[in-house]
Formats: structure tokens, sequence, C-alpha cells
């Protein structure tokens, strides 16, 4: 008995009999209903069933739409695979771009920082050249006066360094201190005109492409007045020029 139950029970939960079951229901759902709430005799409640369904509803019809249905399944799932291919392999690009780009981002920066140990090694060594120099010369006097000139620069070369690295510009704040630098006047302008705003420095132009370009080097020109690297020089916000610490921070990149 128990075999039988459990064939039974596996038929009925194959795709092909569950759909046939849903199309059961949904074909005869009047005659359902009026079977189990009709409040009369059996044999009233069955002419009512009877009158809202036949051979059709009952057998043939929800046969013949559960068959359909299993046929059909996997052509329907093969064709959403299809619609679903484009953007999910799109959504996969996306995750490989982004982690090439970090890739190379974090290759760059393990780049930058060798070829900054390799400068400070570098930069060691000549001190180490210089002082043996220096230890070589006879007259004391002037030894001591280019010993201690030599450790002033040393002192303020080394506030310098700690200083720049303190201070966290933006890629677009660096390249207008150093087009500004590359100027003997140092001077960043911003000229106020009505159709075209922009940001000139060094004979080059910053933030002319677009609003959203230019309010970006605007910022960065922010960030310049606030680390006190640059100073306004007019009275309406057009021209600027570079401090002395500006001065040292652009020989310091």
């Amino acid at each position: 008995m128990d075999e039988f139950v459990d064939a039974v029970t596996s038929r009925f939960k194959s795709p092909y009999f569950g759909y046939a079951l849903l199309a059961f229901f949904a074909l005869n759902w009047r005659g359902i209903f009026l079977l189990t709430v009709t409040d009369a005799s059996p044999q009233d409640r069955l002419a009512a069933f009877d009158s809202v369904t036949d051979i059709y509803t009952l057998l043939i019809l929800p046969l013949l739409t559960g068959a359909a249905v299993a046929a059909s399944s996997h052509w329907v799932r093969f064709v959403f695979g299809l619609i679903a291919r484009k953007p999910l392999e799109l959504i996969d690009n996306m995750h490989l771009e982004t982690e090439h780009k970090k890739t190379i981002r974090q290759t760059e920066l393990e780049q930058s920082r060798t070829e900054l140990f390799a400068l400070k090694e570098k930069e060691l060594i000549d001190r180490a050249k210089r002082d043996v120099e220096v230890a070589e010369i006879s007259d004391k006097s002037l030894k001591q006066k280019l010993s201690a000139e030599i450790e002033s620069l040393r002192r303020e070369r080394d506030e310098l360094s700690k200083k720049t690295h303190e201070i966290q510009l933006s890629k677009e704040a660096h390249e207008l201190l150093k087009a500004a630098a590359s100027n003997k006047n140092g001077t960043i302008m911003k000229p106020q005109t009505i159709n075209k705003r922009s940001i000139q420095a060094g004979g080059l132009i910053f933030g002319s492409e677009s609003q959203r370009d230019f309010v970006k080097y605007e910022a960065a020109l922010d960030e310049l007045v606030n680390h006190d690297l640059v100073k306004d020089r007019g009275y309406k916000g057009e021209i600027y020029e570079l401090t002395h610490s500006g001065w040292q921070f652009a020989s310091a990149l």
C-alpha cells in the first residue's frame, strides 16, 4: 500500500501532472466553488457542479495544457536564459574591469613606494658622501660653518618632506600646483566670464570642457588655498599666487 501511495505521489510531483492539476483548478474553479459552498443537498451541489463543467474542462483541457506547458517549459527557460545572458556578461565584465583597475592602481602605488624608498636611499648615500668631503677640509672654521649650513639645509629639507607627506592633495590640485610653479610668477587665474569659465596656470587651461570639469578644478584651487599653498591676490577671486609654502611644496613634488 505504501509503495502504491509513493508511486502516485511521485507521479503528481512530476512537472506534467503538476501543470495538469493547476490547469484543472483554473478551468473548474467555479464548479469547485459551487460544490463546496452551496447550501443544498448533495444531488443539487453535484448538479450545480455539472452545470459549469464538462469532459473538456475536467479531463481533456487540463491534460493538454499540462502537456503543452511541460513541453514548452524548457524552451521558455532557454529564451529567458538568452535574454539574461547579455546583461550577465556586462555585469561580469564590469566586475573584471573594476578588479583590473584596482590591480593597476595597487601596482602603481607599489611602484611609487619603491621609487620613494630608492630616492631616500640615494639621499642617504649622498649625505654620507658630503659628510666625508666636509671631513676632508683642513680649515676648521670653514668646516664648522659648512657643516652648520648643510645641517640647516637638511633640517629644512626634512621638514618640507614631512609636510609634503602630511598634506594630501587631489590629482587636480597637484596639476594646478605644478602648472603654477612652472611659471616664474607662480600665478593661477580664474577669470569670471559669462560664456566660458576656466582656470589658467602656467600657460595651461583647466576645466574648460564642461561645468562639471570646471567645478572639479575650482575645488582643487580651494584645496590649495585651504592648505596655504596659494593666496588670493585680487579683489574678485580671480588672481592667486603661490605662497612660500606653495613654492616649497611644488619643488618637493
